[in-house]
């Protein structure tokens, strides 16, 4: 692999950038990215040369997964997600799937029923009231998921636990 830098800009990129190809006149080639970083240029924030490993798709699914985390308790449009990473929404499902193990429906259902877990442990809050804190559309699917992923019902969760 090598890498190139353009005078012009004073960033440099992997070869296989899929940023717009510069002027031949223009680019300076290297064949480590120590070298283009003394020479003072930039690395690219596309392709980020400067990363010994660069799994772009690693990163839009830690970007996903910290939406899905933080806003697990909202309604998730994943079309909008998926437009916000730039991304088909089936690409995104696809990608997700294949980093993580689980579709992104689900992680979030699993985020939703940990968050609940911990309410019906730590807190004498009603069920009702946990299912739609945590992001549940109804309680029938949030006994549902609850039963799925713990084996228990959220009733049963909470006298198992001391709650």
């Amino acid at each position: 692999m090598f890498f190139y830098g353009v005078k012009t800009t004073g960033i440099f990129c992997r070869s296989s950038c899929k940023s717009k190809t510069p002027v031949r006149d223009n680019v300076t080639f290297f064949d480590k990215a120590a070298e283009a970083i003394e020479l003072g240029f930039r690395p690219c924030k596309r392709c980020r040369p400067d990363q010994l490993v660069f799994e772009p798709d690693l990163e839009l699914i830690k970007k996903a997964k910290d939406i899905f985390d933080t806003d697990y308790n909202k309604q998730i449009d994943l079309s909008q997600i998926s437009k916000q990473l730039g991304l088909s929404i089936n690409h995104l499902i696809r990608l997700f799937k294949q980093h993580s193990g689980l579709t992104p429906t689900r992680y979030i259902a699993k985020r939703r029923v940990e968050k609940a877990a911990e309410l019906l442990n730590q807190t004498d809050i009603n069920i009702l009231e946990i299912s739609y804190t945590t992001g549940f559309k109804s309680l029938s699917n949030f006994y549902k998921c609850f039963k799925e992923e713990t084996g228990h019902t959220p009733n049963e969760y909470r006298k198992s636990r001391g709650g």
